[in-house]
């Protein structure tokens, strides 16, 4: 195995990488002495023994710690229910397809993850740290934290392959070129999780003294890692016989973080924003240059095509439609098609009176307006997914839109939005691709900055553990262990934000568990939760093989509209995207794991053991 044999020595020059938002305020470096001894220049023995050297080495194996946004733009939510790819633009599209596809297996999974391989190469950095640190001279007081930092990311690299893979290798050494014998065989669920476990209480214990700064790893974090792996532990997926100890483990370790300081933010859309809101950011980091996304960035594959981006991934009508009314009633029935008659909910006036956190995340024809910074087409519009509901023949001239040029940037203007296909048909907008719900993200949208760029500093924070989550965490929790009054409680709690403030829940038994997971998919979207939460409840079926629904059809109608109109009448059509990936039934139980890569275990002579069903 390329990352368990590390068929190399440690290297005698190291790279140093920093942590973003961390660097700045928490490493002061002797100019001089840089000057003298340059970073990609560095001994091992300079790293290890001089402590400004080594926390820096600490920082570069923060990057172990898997991108929520993995794979390719989203995490793993366009596996799931809450949102679609866009193939002809996605870098892991081939992998996305295969998943949903039911054809994922040992010879493609790294079309979609290559986490395997990259999780042991910094698990290979961490050991390092290890072996050599333990007779170091280094003081106590700064080694001690360092080694708790070190304990707290090997037990995340740990738990991000454990969660994808069930059991793996547990490796604590780092392999040389003499060694003898490379071939790990995988540890069990059990006791890879223990492992963990074990890892994050050296953390908590060591990390007691170190002060919370934005991005910085504590002892706050560690308790938080801790319990949700207990939940994890507790989950269907990995307790089939629902020990009740278990939970308990879970719900004692959850309550001790909820103990902590930390309070929900007020407002909800300020969370995903720089600097990090550390009232109810437990451990994040913020998104700079440095951090980003592959290639341009969150704007570029988030914003509508027609802001000529080139929106890899959309929302689905189904995650729409988990947004409540702020009656706190649904807008559809189960089935998705057939409106609540108890929701006042109008398929005709879709955006009116929704769950304050629908305006904040979701791009909806007519949201706005946004400030687009692209150069000559900078501008200040609304997202304008719309066709001429009266098109004269191939759409041609006179249009009845009052409004004939942007009076921002002089852009002509015509019946049909300049986010629509044939904005995109005439040439207009180099970006039209042929998924489309109507719908795009905006939780990670910077419209304060261009469109696409590699050297402006965008305001986007990523959010690896907060608040809300383990509200929600001991919401579940309990309602496994009976205490449905305990878990209405704390989804309330989220709910009752004051940037929120929906009404409160009130239902029991499985209307209860429906409302909580829905409200699970809006509060943590995009945080790589969605995909894990279904695989650990074992809840695949209705969630991740359904057709992908969205707008079909969305009309503007100019008729009758005067000079001061800027908008006319709308209609919306509602229905299944065709050009969306077929999904296929799902396969069956042993695909709530991803297969081991073959060639890892080609590497290993066999003796790491393929997952039951991908042999």
């Amino acid at each position: 195995m390329k990352s368990l044999k590390l068929l190399h020595k440690q290297a005698a020059k190291i790279s140093i990488f920093l942590l973003a938002g961390v660097a700045a305020n928490t490493i002061s470096c002797n100019r001089d002495l840089l000057d003298k001894k340059p970073l990609d220049k560095l001994t091992d023995d300079a790293v290890f023994s001089d402590a400004t050297f080594l926390q820096n080495y600490v920082y570069g194996v923060y990057n172990g710690m898997k991108p929520i946004w993995y794979p390719g733009t989203g995490g793993f939510e366009t596996l799931t229910d809450v949102a679609v790819s866009q193939p002809e633009t996605h870098d892991k599209a081939a992998g996305i397809r295969q998943y949903i596809e039911g054809t994922i297996s040992p010879d493609n999974i790294t079309d979609l993850t290559g986490i395997w391989n990259e999780e042991y190469g910094y698990i290979r950095k961490a050991n390092v740290f290890f072996e050599k640190t333990s007779a170091s001279s280094i003081d106590a007081a700064k080694l001690d934290p360092m080694k708790g930092e070190m304990h707290f990311l090997r037990a995340w690299m740990y738990f991000e392959l454990t969660k994808t893979f069930g059991g793996v290798p547990i490796v604590t050494k780092s392999y040389k070129l003499d060694d003898a014998n490379f071939d790990v065989p995988r540890n069990t669920y059990d006791e890879c999780a223990k492992f963990i476990l074990d890892e994050c209480e050296q953390a908590i214990t060591l990390l007691k003294d170190v002060a919370p700064a934005g991005g910085k790893i504590t002892k706050a974090a560690a308790m938080a890692l801790k319990a949700r792996v207990l939940l994890y532990m507790a989950s269907p997926l990995n307790n089939p016989s629902n020990d009740k100890t278990k939970w308990q483990a879970a719900e004692a370790a959850t309550k001790a973080v909820l103990d902590l300081s930390f309070t929900l933010h007020p407002t909800h859309d300020d969370l995903f924003t720089r600097p990090l809101k550390m009232d109810e950011i437990i451990l994040g980091k913020s998104f700079t240059p440095g951090t980003r996304v592959p290639d341009w960035g969150f704007n570029y594959d988030y914003w509508p095509s027609g802001f000529d981006a080139r929106q890899r991934i959309m929302p689905t009508q189904t995650f729409v439609n988990m947004f409540q009314m702020t009656n706190g009633q649904y807008p559809y029935l189960p089935d998705g098609v057939t409106v609540n008659p108890a929701s006042g909910y109008d398929p005709q006036q879709p955006n009116k009176n929704r769950d304050p956190r629908y305006y904040s995340d979701i791009i909806y024809p007519g949201a706005g307006p946004f400030t687009i910074n692209d150069g000559a087409k900078s501008t200040l519009r609304t997202y304008e997914y719309w066709e001429d509901a009266n098109p004269n023949p191939d759409n041609a001239a006179p249009y009845t839109n009052p409004h004939k040029v942007d009076p921002k940037n002089g852009q002509n203007l015509y019946d049909f939005g300049r986010d629509s296909k044939t904005y995109w048909v005439k040439g207009l907008t180099p970006f039209h691709w042929r998924v489309q719900t109507g719908y795009t993200f905006r939780r990670l949208c910077d419209f304060t900055g261009p469109r696409a760029s590699f050297d402006y500093d965008y305001t986007q924070a990523i959010v690896f553990l907060r608040l809300a989550e383990f509200y929600l965490n001991y919401a579940e929790i309990q309602m496994a262990l009976g205490n449905e009054a305990v878990a209405r409680d704390y989804i309330n709690k989220v709910r009752k934000r004051p940037s929120v403030n929906m009404p409160d829940i009130t239902s029991t038994g499985a209307a209860l568990v429906k409302e909580y997971r829905n409200e699970r998919a809006i509060e943590l979207h995009l945080e790589d939760h969605r995909f894990f939460d279904l695989m650990r409840w074992k809840a695949a079926p209705g969630n991740i093989d359904i057709p992908i629904r969205g707008l079909t059809s969305v009309k503007m109608d100019w008729t009758g509209t005067q000079p001061s109109d800027l908008l006319g009448k709308l209609s919306y059509a509602y229905g299944v995207i065709e050009a969306a990936e077929v999904r296929k039934p799902w396969k069956g139980d042993y695909y709530y794991l991803l297969p081991i890569p073959r060639e890892e275990i080609k590497k290993s002579h066999d003796a790491i053991k393929q997952n039951p069903g991908f042999e």
